[in-house]
């Protein structure tokens, strides 16, 4: 299951909101910048930039936070990855927004260094 269309344009929203903030400059933007991506009940936020050899325009997107809404006990799910390359549990919150501000603080460096 996925959010409704509702429930969908109010995370979208807020999510849209949070990136925009944390994105870097206008004129660096071509290099590295902030994205996000909704699939089901699961939001990814990372990094795109180009690709080291690769073809001129191919991007790379390597994620830094996943939240992830879990319906049956109503609390939001903030995960990180580790060098293992496999997302471990950060938190668990109780609003999107908590969870978007924690990884806006980021207080162990675990998001975006």
């Amino acid at each position: 299951m996925a959010f409704s269309d509702i429930e969908y344009q109010a995370v979208k929203q807020d999510v849209e909101r949070f990136v925009e903030s944390i994105r870097p400059p206008k004129n660096v933007r071509n290099e590295l910048d902030i994205v996000y991506t909704i699939s089901g009940y699961t939001i990814d936020i990372g990094e795109i930039r180009p690709k080291w050899q690769g073809m001129p325009g191919d991007k790379i997107f390597n994620p830094s936070a996943r939240i992830k809404y879990v319906r049956s006990i109503n609390r939001w799910k903030i995960y990180w990855m580790r060098r293992d390359m496999k997302w471990h549990l950060y938190s668990t919150e109780i609003s999107l927004t908590e969870a978007l501000e924690v990884v806006r603080v980021d207080p162990d460096c675990c998001f975006f260094g």
